[in-house]
């Protein structure tokens, strides 16, 4: 089936269309979960593999074949949802409480503290690179997009997304070293 008859599907028979799309992409959808998510906990990845098809239904509308491929437009989809399902698993700390500690837990308790101030510093360093470099910067490392990709979508050349890539390592290297980076 065609990606013209698969939107139209969506949009006015949403049950069939989203069975046909699941059984068209979801094996693309999930490779790209996991990548983001992580395996961890299968019920994560399924229930953000639907999360996936849900907000491809409710966001149909929106697309527009003459700016690209529907594989492209569910990839895009499937990169949002996933980053945000990673988003709230990271924010969502789970206490112990202090009876449980005598248990033996393997957890570098340093280790954990240095991760999370080197990761805040990174945050600060990409907020405070100037457009389009954080914009190159987060569409590569966290939404995971090729050089060839982000040249497109940002109307620039490969060779240039690179070099600001190249930059942008230099500066968070730079960031980390003169912050204190915690090894």
């Amino acid at each position: 089936m065609n990606d013209a008859k698969l939107v139209d599907l969506l949009k006015h028979n949403p049950s069939k269309g989203l069975e046909l799309a699941v059984d068209k992409y979801s094996g693309l959808v999930k490779t790209i979960v996991v990548r983001i998510i992580g395996y961890d906990r299968q019920e994560d990845v399924e229930e953000t593999v639907s999360d996936v098809f849900v907000e491809l239904w409710k966001s149909i509308d929106n697309f527009d074949s003459e700016k690209g491929q529907l594989k492209n437009y569910i990839i895009s989809i499937a990169r949002f949802v996933s980053l945000n399902t990673y988003n709230r698993k990271i924010l969502k700390h789970d206490l112990i409480p202090l009876e449980e500690d005598e248990f033996e837990f393997d957890v570098d308790l340093d280790n954990e503290v240095s991760k999370s101030i080197n990761k805040e510093i990174i945050k600060v360093t990409i907020k405070s690179l100037p457009h389009p470099d954080k914009d190159i910067f987060i569409r590569r490392y966290y939404l995971f997009e090729s050089v060839k990709e982000i040249a497109q979508n940002l109307n620039l050349t490969p060779k240039s997304v690179e070099n600001k890539l190249y930059r942008g390592k230099e500066k968070l290297k730079a960031a980390l070293i003169e912050n204190g980076i915690i090894i």
